[in-house]
């Protein structure tokens, strides 16, 4: 038999170890969105793994604690969803009905397999045979190679699996890949945890306790008797392969928080602006990925947040000014804002459309903002003359389901011009 290790041993050689595969960082596989908030509201709440995922963990990640002595340690594992589903699931029902707690580790075999999922503890003093669920059809595919994970099964049945599960120590494929149809390969050990925990758990000494159970002919143990402290025990949780740290540029404008891995975000109610949205994700293996995206709170002076729109600022200069026509179409912003038009691409649908019928010159515009904006219709015979342009005389009617507005003037004997004026409220 082996010498027990110090209990130290277990971190020691954690920090040394090299990964068993070369860690993938996480990747952003959709870009985040822009996003827009209204005054005081809050965004739709951003789902991160729709957008960022781990290349190393395409299924479902676990933990797996581990315990040697009074040292403990976490394990994680990559499960193959796809190419094992009903592995998988089976081994994921384990997890959650909670009979992959309080586990121990009752096979261990140096260059070859260390074994759980067969026992567990009840209290300090007690254990019991962990109650199994039916046994699940034989998925073999992948090598059973050193840092996998394969089911146990029944001499001779391929489909008897059912909660006995083992790490792969060495590369057994010339072996357990062509035994009993081949066991099913479904995982594998991430980062340094081959070197860094299971070389560790395997270098205990093992003790032959088939006395105590016919199963337990190289259980591993501190010291020569089956107490919960002499073995070492794996509790298996499922866990999410990514975590994530989110900030905002500017807190006041945006706030941010991330909660099982839902973004949050609510702008200010008093402030209109634009910042920057920053998460940091990191993998179970301790890769990161630094991601942005920006994120603007409109104000809530319409005219204002329609400027933070077209022109992403709240300042009424340049080419966001109100008087300014930036897509030379002869129509200002502030027109183009009271007509519901784009202030960026030149165009004149939308503009009054004139007619004369029954004695009568109209037009109609159509009314795209109901508030901050004083519009008048005004008059005059005279185009010479700017200051003749009157409302006197203008029936201005009132603005349909859709905003149309259709305004008119007797025509009377020589020229008649109308014309439509849009002034900031006071």
């Amino acid at each position: 038999m082996k010498r027990a290790l110090p209990l130290c041993v277990l971190f020691v050689l954690a920090g040394l170890a090299p990964a068993s595969a070369a860690n993938i960082p996480p990747e952003l596989y959709l870009p985040l969105p822009a996003l827009t908030l209204a005054s005081g509201a809050s965004a739709t709440p951003v789902t991160l793994t729709n957008h960022l995922r781990d290349p190393d963990v395409p299924g479902t990640a676990v933990r797996v604690n581990v315990r040697l002595g009074s040292e403990t340690a976490d394990l994680y594992l990559a499960l193959f969803d796809s190419a094992t589903p009903l592995t998988v699931a089976n081994f994921r029902n384990y997890i959650t009905s909670g009979r992959f707690t309080d586990n121990f580790f009752h096979r261990s075999i140096p260059g070859f397999i260390l074994q759980s999922g067969g026992f567990r503890f009840l209290n300090d003093t007690t254990y019991e045979a962990i109650a199994t669920f039916p046994p699940v059809p034989n998925e073999f595919g992948a090598s059973n190679l050193r840092g996998t994970i394969a089911m146990a099964k029944l001499g001779g049945d391929p489909d008897s699996a059912t909660s006995g599960w083992f790490i792969n120590l060495a590369d057994n494929s010339a072996n357990l890949d062509f035994q009993n149809g081949g066991f099913t390969v479904f995982g594998r050990v991430l980062g340094n945890g081959m070197v860094g925990i299971v070389d560790v758990l395997a270098s205990v000494s093992t003790y032959n306790a088939t006395i105590i159970d016919p199963a337990w002919a190289n259980i591993p143990l501190l010291a020569g008797s089956v107490t919960r402290y002499n073995c070492l025990e794996s509790s298996a949780a499922l866990v999410s392969p990514l975590a994530y740290q989110v900030s905002s540029d500017n807190p006041a404008l945006v706030s941010a928080t991330v909660t099982n891995g839902v973004l949050q975000l609510t702008g200010s109610a008093s402030t209109a602006g634009q910042t920057t949205i920053r998460i940091t994700t990191t993998d179970l293996e301790g890769g990161t990925l630094a991601s942005s995206f920006p994120i603007t709170v409109l104000s809530s002076d319409p005219l204002i947040a329609w400027r933070q729109t077209n022109f992403s600022t709240t300042a009424d200069t340049g080419s966001a000014a109100n008087l300014s026509d930036p897509d030379a179409d002869g129509i200002v912003n502030l027109l183009e804002y009271a007509l519901g038009l784009s202030p960026t691409v030149p165009s004149t649908a939308g503009l009054p459309a004139a007619q004369v019928s029954a004695g009568n010159l109209s037009f109609t515009y159509k009314r795209a903002v109901a508030t901050g904006l004083t519009y008048t219709v005004q008059t005059t015979t005279d185009l010479t003359t700017p200051a003749s342009w009157n409302p006197a005389g203008v029936t201005q009617g009132t603005p349909d389901v859709n905003g149309n507005v259709t305004a008119t003037t007797p025509v009377g004997t020589g020229p008649r011009y109308l014309r439509l004026s849009v002034t900031l409220a006071p």
